[in-house]
């Protein structure tokens, strides 16, 4: 699979804010409403998806809070959430979520007790204490939270929102109680109703409050407080549109103040999510025209909350409504001018119609909003960029993207793409036409730095023609409304956005075949996309169609895409198409770039030792092992043991350029994986010693190798009168190689020289096999199956004799962690044949048991051990073949 950061679209793991009933959280977690939520930002962040209450006092915790950078800044710094107190949080919110106010104060208070520096549990507490009317409880302990954590913007809010609507309830009840010359004071009928009123509400009955109050208010509608008195009971008795209602009448008669302000609010608040349901279903059965009319509705209960003016604006790109967008976005924009979204989108309008002047004083004050997350900020450039090259200013896209680095989010692709973009159409630009382009926008750092005036001025004079705006090439506006409300995400445009996400859900449910199917739908809507294609190798490599995510990782190498997507992602491209050096080409890129997370430093290592930068390689290795002991930066988790055992021996290979071999074997040949002995024609039965020294010229080739050697090498104890000791001692020099990085198959050559006079110099050819599972020390688990095979032949080529032998040996490997987890035994079953030319024509072949134990050692911080003794003894059953299949079989190795 590529790198998960840039394949998983952060809609995966959406979760549905609550944009009206808990928008204390938006900016307070330095998440926006154009950011992606992810679960479990949801579970902990503010009050959050807030059920309806009953009164609109339980809603007070989830009133809007003005949005600054200075929200952000104590949950910024804050850790997230986990274990334990995340636990505990996700209690209390499901407990306010349902309504049962008592348990929610109760966890809230155990997750602040754990975590006492989340300002969002602090404001779930106060919320829970307020829909209980504990309201002096509520203001105290957001009086705590201020003085332990500071002035923060949603602490400091939230306490006023309440500190005002326990004075104004206050002032309602004690309206109750006339007071002597009260030159409003009520007589009669009024009186009796107004009385009657009062007490119901007291007594909690709100229905009976209700009707009591209309009728004080048909005989007294000049008095104020009864107007408040009869919206506070309709709302406590769940009355939401009677209460909107009677607000909207008082406010007409007696003018909009805090008192009507603040309770609209809160009303509003909980009657938008249900009229925002009903547009959205108008909106999927493409009515736009009934679904602008129920967004609009929206946004007048709650126009202090952006998400629902943003489910507006897509509702009317949908119909096409350029100046309907425009308007929205205006009218956005005068409720909170520091939201960069409303103002790119409207820049976006403005300049499909062809005003491009006006949109180019929305883009330079987008450019300018410091209030906006880092994330907004980089999706209104790309949309800015877009609006650029389509109208034929590549260069001032590319210089206008030109700061922004690599974060390893989601804005990273279509960052990318649109720079490869304008490069190309300055590349293919004709001279001319690139000099007037340069002459026109100059410097585009000091036109971004330009006043409104001077941008509009500026642009005017170069455009000519209105451009052609696809629609298909719009900004893609995703909302995800439900009970709680619209949450809203903005994208720079993507016409396979929807095929993407339908690829998400797809792998989420683990619907493989349509995971692969929506992901080549994405690709065919936006072929020039690389992201949807890396989306499709995703999907292939999790069906189990590696050949076929190989095949499209080549595809997009050959089409030149690498260019056209984050170096990182253009590693893992390239790594997938077993093209190593591009990949190293690209981690290499990455790093100089500073993009590079330390959970890649392993994957540069392993394409750095394909590519054959061996140096190179092994600071990878060290990087990414110096990483493994600290927690990342990126919330990778950290390396498992069998993951760093695997770097370490990466290392050690890496660095590996000699070494040396010393062998013992009795009947042995061929017993031994390996080149440290050879077989002597026409021996049998002996004793076999010999030393070897090779040397890597090139290092380490990867999963090839190459190696030039030397060796001594004789024979002793030989029964049947045969040749013994120096008589037969031989020198060896010759070279091998493992041509294929895929099969363990070894070839080697060298020449035998004569040493003693039992020796005849020759050439020999040997070609070696080896294979199995299980075979490398682990480290994850004390024991595991392992099964080998070893196989070879060779021929003397003076001689024109051959041999051949072959063993395998399946069985159970121990670590001995007891005494040293450096010790492995393992006791196998062995089947083992011989074959030699010189002896006889037969195959003796016998099987049997046997007993390996190796120890490991010269291991440092970078290097698994690089070093064994490993002592082997077998005995065999002869099954065929003369009595050279029976007995015992031992070898000894020494490797350094």
């Amino acid at each position: 699979m590529i790198d998960s950061f840039f394949t998983r679209r952060a809609w995966m793991a959406r979760a549905s804010l609550a944009a009206s009933a808990c928008a204390a959280t938006t900016d307070s977690i330095a998440v926006s409403a154009f950011t992606l939520r992810a679960i479990a930002a949801a579970m902990v962040a503010g009050a959050l998806c807030l059920s309806s209450a009953t009164a609109y006092a339980q809603s007070a915790a989830a009133a809007p809070q003005p949005a600054g950078p200075q929200a952000a800044r104590s949950e910024q710094n804050a850790l997230p959430l986990n274990g334990a107190a995340y636990r505990v949080a996700q209690e209390a919110y499901a407990a306010y979520g349902r309504g049962d106010y008592t348990a929610a104060i109760a966890r809230a208070r155990e997750a602040i007790r754990q975590r006492p520096d989340v300002v969002s549990l602090r404001v779930l507490l106060a919320n829970s204490l307020a829909a209980l009317r504990r309201y002096s409880e509520a203001s105290r302990s957001l009086g705590d939270a201020i003085a332990q954590i500071g002035r923060d913007p949603a602490l400091v809010s939230r306490r006023k929102q309440i500190d005002t609507l326990s004075a104004s309830t206050r002032a309602v009840t004690r309206a109750g109680r006339q007071q002597p010359g009260d030159p409003d004071v009520l007589t009669g009928a009024a009186l009796t109703a107004a009385q009657q009123a009062y007490k119901a509400y007291a007594a909690k009955d709100f229905t009976g409050t209700v009707k009591y109050a209309n009728e004080a208010i048909s005989l007294r509608p000049d008095l104020l407080r009864l107007r408040l008195l009869l919206i506070d009971a309709a709302s406590a008795a769940g009355q939401d549109t009677n209460a909107w209602n009677a607000d909207l009448d008082a406010t007409q008669r007696f003018g909009d103040g805090d008192e009507l302000r603040l309770r609209r609010s809160f009303i509003g608040n909980r009657l938008a999510p249900k009229s925002s349901g009903a547009s959205y279903a108008a909106f999927k059965k493409g009515d736009y025209a009934k679904a602008a009319a129920l967004a609009r509705e929206t946004v007048a209960y709650a126009p202090d909350q952006v998400g629902y003016r943003i489910q507006l604006i897509d509702v009317l790109f949908a119909a096409n409504d350029l100046p309907g967008v425009q308007a929205a976005a205006s009218e956005a924009i005068a409720a909170d001018d520091t939201e960069i979204m409303p103002l790119t989108l409207r820049g976006y309008a403005l300049a499909a119609q062809g005003k491009t002047g006006e949109a180019e004083a929305d883009f330079a004050k987008a450019q300018h909003a410091n209030d906006a997350t880092q994330r907004n900020k980089r999706v209104a450039r790309v949309i800015i960029a877009d609006v650029w090259i389509a109208e034929g200013q590549p260069q001032r896209a590319l210089d206008l993207l030109a700061p922004l680095k690599m974060n390893g989010d989601d804005t990273d692709p279509p960052i990318a793409l649109r720079r490869y973009q304008a490069r190309q159409l300055l590349a293919h630009a004709p001279v001319a036409a690139n000099a007037s382009s340069a002459s026109n926008v100059s410097n585009t750092a000091a036109a971004t730095a330009a006043t409104a005036a001077t941008a509009t001025t500026a642009t005017t004079a170069t455009t000519a023609p209105t451009p052609s705006f696809d629609p298909a090439r719009r900004p893609v506006i995703d909302c995800v409304v439900d009970q709680f409300g619209a949450s809203c995400d903005v994208y720079a445009a993507d016409p396979g956005f929807k095929a993407a996400r339908a690829t998400a859900t797809a792998a989420a449910a683990n619907d493989k075949t349509g995971a692969v199917g929506y992901a080549r739908e994405a690709v065919k809507a936006a072929p020039d996309d690389p992201q949807h294609r890396v989306e499709l190798i995703n999907a292939l490599s999790t069906a189990g169609d590696d050949a076929a995510a190989t095949r499209e990782a080549q595809k997009m190498i050959d089409a030149g895409m690498l260019d056209a997507m984050p170096d990182l992602t253009a590693a893992y491209i390239a790594q997938r198409a077993g093209n190593n050096p591009l990949a190293y080409q690209r981690f290499s890129m990455a790093d100089k770039a500073g993009t590079l997370p330390a959970s890649a430093d392993a994957d540069a290592g392993y394409a750095a030792v394909q590519a054959r930068r061996n140096r190179e390689a092994a600071q990878y290795f060290e990087r990414a092992i110096d990483a493994s002991a600290k927690p990342a930066d990126d919330g990778t988790p950290p390396a498992t043991p069998a993951q760093l055992n695997e770097m370490r021996s990466a290392h050690a290979e890496a660095t590996r350029n000699w070494g040396f071999d010393a062998s013992l074997n009795y009947r042995g040949a061929g017993m031994q994986p390996g080149y440290a002995s050879s077989p002597t024609p026409g021996t049998s039965n002996n004793w076999q010693a010999g030393v070897e020294a090779y040397w890597r010229p090139f290092g380490s080739l990867g999963d090839r190798m190459f190696e030039l050697y030397a060796r001594g090498y004789e024979s002793f104890g030989v029964k049947n009168g045969g040749a013994s000791g120096v008589d037969t001692l031989q020198a060896t020099v010759g070279a091998r190689a493992k041509p294929f990085a895929d099969i363990d198959a070894i070839v080697a050559f060298e020449r035998i020289i004569p040493i003693g006079s039992q020796v005849n110099p020759d050439w020999l050819a040997r070609l070696a096999y080896s294979g199995g599972y299980g075979i490398e020390r682990r480290v994850d688990v004390p024991s595991w199956w392992t099964a080998q095979i070893y196989a070879e032949t060779g021929a003397y080529l003076n001689a024109g004799s051959v041999y051949a032998t072959t063993n395998l040996e399946v069985g159970r490997t121990y670590r001995m962690d007891r005494y040293s987890p450096k010790w492995t035994v393992f006791p196998y079953a062995v089947i083992g044949a011989d074959y030699d030319s010189s002896v006889d024509h037969s195959i003796p072949l016998g099987a049997g048991v046997g007993i390996s134990t190796r120890y490991w050692f010269r291991d440092s911080k970078y290097d698994s051990p690089r070093s064994y003794v490993d002592l082997s003894v077998q005995y065999r059953l002869r099954i065929t073949g003369d009595d050279r299949a029976r007995g015992v079989f031992f070898g000894a190795i020494y490797s350094y």
